[in-house]
C-alpha cells in the first residue's frame, strides 16, 4: 500500500467541515448548515472510498 499525503489531507479536510457544521448549527446560519452538511456528505464518502481502496489493496 502507497501512501499519500492527499489521503491524509481528505481527513483533515473532513474534520475541518464537520466542525464548520457544528458551529454553523449553533450559529443557525440555514446556508452554511446545508452547504457544510452537502460538503460533509461528499467528504465522508470520498473518505469510505479510500479507506475501501487501502484496505482492499492490502488484502
Amino acid at each position: 500500500m502507497k501512501v499519500i499525503l492527499f489521503d491524509f489531507l481528505m481527513f483533515i479536510f473532513t474534520f475541518f467541515i464537520a466542525w464548520g457544521c457544528i458551529s454553523s448549527f449553533k450559529a443557525k446560519n440555514k446556508f452554511a448548515i446545508g452547504f457544510g452538511v452537502v460538503s460533509l456528505v461528499v467528504f465522508l464518502f470520498a473518505d469510505g472510498l479510500i479507506i475501501y481502496y487501502a484496505t482492499k489493496a492490502a488484502a
